[in-house]
């Protein structure tokens, strides 16, 4: 592990940028891109995940699909990551990378994209990471970052989590000092009162701490709660485009009309799907599995907390609150699964 000064952090990743395409988290909760010469607008990965989802960046919202292009010649880093979004990362990785194929175009963006994680010191009211088996910071054995920064005084501790990262520091050494005890220790108290920030944001909902969460889904399945809990849901699928575990897409015929061309052309698009949606898991006939709302509610709980976990043996729910933040009808996924 190593430190790095904060007045020097910008000046770490304007060196990066020169070969890559640097995004790092800033107050306002969104990534912005880091161009040379420009000041830093706002960077501060102290705060919470960004409101938009790390998989936006691999996991494109709208996709042109054909033959894979090769690898864009700059790669994306992204600066500010948060545990709740690497944990809904490995939900995809398990998806669209270990199956009976492998997805050529998730597969093209992952590689061509690094993980700076850091820890999340100042959890907000929506979040409840450790309800679901989460930490509002990165553990060295999660092994899917590249380089994690811990905010101690004056600066970060650094951990690198791939050879990539050590290669990176390595070529960076200029940037780096070693770490001291008194660091490490600063590092874990901070750590621990973010634990303890999250334990009193989330007291009303202790009872779902430590409990068997597939179990009282899948148990409950049948009960009239999902009727009660859906009466404000307006379909408009906000949760599940902003989740950064969901990954269900719909693939399009589209026409496209080249002038240099006698006739029509057309192309495959993947973009993404919900759920929520009516028409989701509609078939040949009109013949629909789900065509009450309720049910199609209901779907998405059973999918984070039943489906994904006796599938890939996690929930597919990492705490992130964001489903919460954006939801029109205030509906609170912890709630929800309280009442079961």
């Amino acid at each position: 592990m190593k430190f790095i000064y904060k007045k020097n952090l910008y000046k770490f990743l304007e060196v990066l940028s020169v070969d890559n395409n640097v995004f790092y988290l800033t107050e306002k909760h969104e990534y912005k891109k880091v161009k040379k010469d420009e000041a830093s607008d706002g960077l501060n990965v102290d705060v919470v995940r960004a409101s938009v989802p790390l998989k936006s960046f691999y996991f494109l919202q709208r996709e042109k699909i054909g033959l894979p292009e090769p690898p864009a010649k700059n790669r994306n880093i992204i600066f500010g990551v948060k545990s709740c979004d690497l944990k809904a990362k490995k939900i995809l990785d398990n998806m669209f990378l270990a199956g009976v194929c492998t997805d050529p175009f998730y597969d093209l963006h992952i590689k061509n994209t690094l993980i700076f994680s850091s820890d999340c010191p100042a959890p907000q009211k929506t979040c409840f990471c450790t309800l679901v088996d989460g930490k509002p910071y990165i553990e060295a054995k999660q092994q899917n970052f590249d380089l994690n920064f811990s905010p101690v005084l004056n600066g970060y501790i650094v951990e690198p989590g791939s050879s990539e990262g050590e290669a990176i520091i390595l070529q960076q050494k200029s940037f780096f000092v070693d770490t001291t005890e008194q660091m490490i220790s600063e590092r874990n108290k901070l750590r621990e009162r973010a634990l303890k920030l999250l334990e009193e944001i989330n007291k009303e909902f202790a009872q779902l701490k430590d409990t068997d969460l597939q179990k009282r889904a899948k148990d409950n399945y049948s009960s009239n709660w999902w009727k009660e809990a859906s009466k404000t849901c307006v379909q408009c699928a906000g949760c599940n485009s902003i989740c950064p575990s969901c990954y269900c897409f719909f693939l399009l015929d589209a026409s496209v009309v080249d002038s240099e061309l006698p006739d029509t052309n057309f192309e495959k698009l993947r973009y993404w799907d919900a759920c929520h949606h009516t028409g989701y898991a509609r078939v040949a006939g009109g013949m629909n599995p789900r065509p009450k709302l309720f049910e199609r509610f209901r779907n998405r709980y059973q999918c984070k907390f039943n489906f994904r976990k006796e599938n890939f043996g996690i929930y597919a729910c990492s705490g992130c609150g964001r489903c919460i933040d954006v939801c029109p009808g205030k509906i609170d996924i912890r709630k929800v699964m309280s009442g079961l």
